[in-house]
């Protein structure tokens, strides 16, 4: 199963208030535990602060799993201008399902680059590539007619400096 963006989003937002509310528990717990003078009190602290662990272990886990050490960020290069497109809208556009109406008639070139992260900061270009798209009179992707277009996509200098400022903002696609 594919996870959009945002539901991985919304899952690791989840995910670490679980995480922080388990660590708060397991500290009240304690406390507690130390209060306690019977033993079988002491047992079932024990057992509880037991449970807290594995739950927190299992949430580091699925957490661990879910965060995305590398991530894909898309850049339309239209005249000099660096502009950020959500990765989920790209997919629908490259699949047929949706339409950019903006772009209607209009050939840009695409940048695409493959970043390395830490948390949720991009860190390090691992791969970049460039290519052109094609709409066409309805805002579909032609991807046919891109393949026929000779002249390189590369970026300008002042594009690729654009690029790296996006990287750089806590939210490159806004």
């Amino acid at each position: 199963m594919i996870m959009l963006e945002q539901d991985l989003r919304n899952e690791l937002f989840r995910i670490n208030g679980g995480l922080e509310v388990l660590g708060l528990l397991r500290e009240k717990l304690i406390l507690q535990k130390a209060e306690i003078g019977a033993e079988s009190a002491e047992e079932a602290v024990d057992e509880m602060l037991t449970q807290v662990d594995a739950m927190h272990s299992e949430y580091q886990r699925r957490r661990h799993e879910l965060h995305p050490h590398h991530k894909s960020y898309l850049f339309y290069l239209i005249d000099d201008e660096v502009i950020p497109i959500v990765h989920d809208c790209y997919v629908l556009l490259v699949k047929g399902v949706a339409t950019a109406s903006e772009f209607t008639g209009k050939t840009l070139r695409l940048a695409d680059l493959y970043v390395r992260m830490d948390d949720e900061i991009p860190k390090q270009v691992v791969n970049e590539s460039y290519s052109w798209l094609v709409f066409d009179e309805f805002g579909r992707l032609d991807l046919h007619a891109a393949h026929t277009i000779e002249t390189s996509p590369l970026p300008a200098e002042e594009e690729r400096k654009q690029i790296q400022n996006r990287l750089l903002k806590p939210d490159p696609v806004n």
